[in-house]
């Protein structure tokens, strides 16, 4: 069947908003909103200052921009034109389904499968698969610590709790009816810099990252409550928190799981931070 509606014909959709970066193939920080009506602008954002000798209505963050943003925008629309970005979505759709058919038949040594598949399929939605670990497996980890396991090998797949804070209540509260807010998922945005190879590497670091977690035994506890209790001791990120230490010999892949890393870590950060003062990057995709 057809999609259903997604825009302004929802009554309670009040604007539109999507990523120049990903998929406008402009540069990092370029983003576009498109409001129902004025009147749903709020205030903070629609802003009127005088510069230059009149009035000026600022509809961004702050008011003043870098221009690079629409300008490399503008120039991408005018060089690829429809035609151009149809054949690219089209690639990206392709790659997109290689993952999505990847996840949906990857097996546990059960027999059972991996994942749960989260989206609309290979052509009702964006370069994008959603998914889970399967809950019926019963794995001692879950999407989040996937997501740290890979990012081990430079691939970042963002993980979600499937829970929010309520900004009346301030108590975090179940984001679904029927899945509990301790339930989590992944997503993986296939950008146009995600060749057929790179989308095979990655399904291959996630099939031996799968392997890795299933050996570590039932004590292992998520790594994102482990991160919480580094930065309750005085951490500054997730980046400063492996879970795994390997390394590659040609395509043999060998890891060292070491219980008391987390542990190790803090003790060498305190020390660091004693003698000397250092910069934390944490990539984010």
């Amino acid at each position: 069947g057809t999609a259903g509606a997604f825009d302004f014909r929802l009554p309670n959709v009040l604007s539109i908003s999507a990523s120049g970066h990903k998929f406008g193939e402009s540069i990092c920080g370029t983003g576009w909103v498109v409001f129902r009506q004025r009147e749903n602008l709020a205030e903070h954002i629609a802003v009127t200052v005088t510069y230059l000798g009149g009035s000026s209505d600022s509809m961004t963050l702050n008011f003043s921009r870098p221009a690079s943003g629409p300008y490399v925008q503008f120039y991408k629309l005018l060089r690829l034109g429809k035609e151009g970005y149809m054949q690219k979505v089209e690639n990206q759709m392709q790659t997109t389904a290689y993952l999505r058919h990847f996840i949906a038949n990857l097996k546990h040594p059960n027999g059972e499968n991996r994942f749960q598949l989260l989206d609309g399929g290979d052509t009702r939605c964006l370069p994008v698969v959603a998914a889970r670990l399967n809950p019926n497996l019963g794995l001692h980890y879950d999407d989040v610590d996937m997501q740290h396991a890979l990012s081990e090998s430079h691939w970042y797949v963002s993980g979600y709790s499937l829970g929010f804070e309520n900004p009346a209540t301030h108590e975090f509260e179940n984001l679904f009816t029927d899945v509990g807010q301790e339930t989590t998922m992944f997503r993986i945005v296939v950008k146009s810099n995600i060749t057929q190879s790179l989308a095979e590497n990655l399904a291959d670091k996630i099939e031996k990252v799968l392997t890795v977690l299933d050996d570590l035994d039932h004590g292992y506890e998520t790594i994102h409550s482990k991160i919480q209790a580094l930065k309750d001791k005085g951490g500054k990120s997730e980046a400063d928190v492996p879970i795994l230490e390997h390394e590659y010999a040609g395509d043999k892949f060998s890891r060292t799981v070491r219980k008391t890393i987390f542990a190790q870590k803090l003790m060498q950060k305190q020390r660091e931070q004693r003698s000397t003062s250092a910069i934390v990057s944490q990539h984010i995709c």
